[in-house]
Parts: structure tokens; sequence; C-alpha cells
């Protein structure tokens, strides 16, 4: 291994939890407006993962994606999604998960280790360009690596080779397998990676998809044993 690559959120960042604290947020204020948060919570997760895979996939621009997160779960409760509304809990959440992201413990120990051991690092990540830059801004993150690649920044968003291939292709790799594509997403990060032609891990901390077949880690601590 020459280059670990690196997914961001739910790999290196604990997403989950710092959205669940945004969704609770979230929830207080609508609840002073007299909204259902409850119901408002139960909608919300599915509604906003089936628009990200529209933005991810080139079909929605990013101020569409945003506004449509929160508006069609107010809708689908039967709340008129008034815009002063929906760009207040834009603004939350993205304050929240973008400005106090958490890192996981074993993130800042390996990305030393690997250093030390003259093994390059980039993160490759299809979230929005200026959420992504203020999460890498806040962890310090984007000090710990050689490379940052965005797919809104870059043109190609993960599972397409191309978006995998302008990483390696920064460190002038002969081989695409000395690169080690490292992501908790079997499909955007496992599958796509292997599909480019480069080497991948599963990392799967919750032990969720013991059984889908896949070379998976439970933490980054195991990558240095494969270095």
């Amino acid at each position: 291994m020459k280059l670990a690559i690196f997914d961001l959120d739910d790999t290196l960042i604990d997403f989950a939890t710092t959205r669940e604290i945004a969704y609770r947020q979230l929830a207080q204020h609508l609840d002073a407006q007299g909204i259902d948060s409850a119901a408002f919570g139960r909608v919300c997760p599915a509604i906003d993962r089936q628009l990200f895979v529209r933005f991810e996939q080139g079909h929605m621009s990013r101020s569409e994606y945003r506004l449509r997160r929160f508006a069609e779960p107010l809708t689908a409760i039967g709340v008129e999604p008034e815009s002063g509304l929906v760009l207040q809990l834009n603004k939350l959440f993205m304050d929240c998960v973008n400005d106090a992201p958490l890192l996981f413990d074993d993130v800042l120990p390996v990305l030393q280790r690997l250093r030390a051991l003259d093994i390059r690092t980039a993160i490759l990540t299809n979230g929005p360009s200026d959420g992504q830059r203020r999460k890498l801004k806040a962890t310090g993150l984007a000090d710990c690596v050689d490379h940052v690649a965005i797919g809104e920044e870059i043109g190609f968003s993960k599972p397409s080779p191309l978006a995998f291939h302008s990483v390696v292709e920064r460190f002038s790799l002969v081989n695409h397998v000395d690169a080690l594509m490292v992501g908790d997403s079997p499909e955007l990060d496992y599958d796509a990676a292997l599909t480019a032609g480069l080497k991948a891990v599963l990392l799967d901390r919750g032990d969720r998809h013991r059984d889908a077949g896949r070379t998976s880690i439970r933490s980054l601590d195991a990558l240095l044993l494969q270095s």
C-alpha cells in the first residue's frame, strides 16, 4: 500500500452521531413553533437520503437539495414549508454538523502513523463542497492528509471510477492496486473502488455487514497491520 484513501462521513467523522444532535436541535425549534417534531423526525431521514442521492448524481443543485430536504418533510406532515422556517432549519442543521463534527478516536493516531510509515493519504468524499470544507477546517483533517478530493469540486462522485482515478493520478501511481480505499459504504466505497481497479477495505464499525462477503475491519487501527 502506497496510498490510503479515506471516505469522510461515518469513516473519519462520526456523522451519524452529529446528525442526531442536529436533529434534536431541529426538534426543539419545531416544538417551539408548535410543529410535531416527532412526526417530522420520522420522515426526514428517508426523504433526505433520496434527495442526497439525486444531488450526488448531479440531478439536483446544492441549494435545491438543501431546501427540499426540510421542506418536503414539513409538507409530508401537513405543515406549510414557509421559506423562513426552512432556511432556519437548514442553518441550524448545517451549523451543527459542519462546525461541530465529531472525530472517531482512532482517526488522528492512524493518520499520523501512516505518515510516519511514508504512506500517502487522501480523503475522497461526495458531500457538498462548502459543508465538507467546513468539517475539514473544524477537525483539522485537511492538515493531516496529503490531498482532499470532493465530488462537487472534481466533477465526479463515487461510485464513478473517475472519482477514484482522479485521486490516484494526483499521486502519479503507476498501478491503481497500490492504492487502498477505506470507507463505510459497501457500494460507494468498497465495491466502487474495486471496480475502479483499487484495493478496498470496508470499515464496519458496527459489525453490520458481516455476511456481505467483503474484506472488512472494525477500526482504523487494523490498517496498520496491513501496511
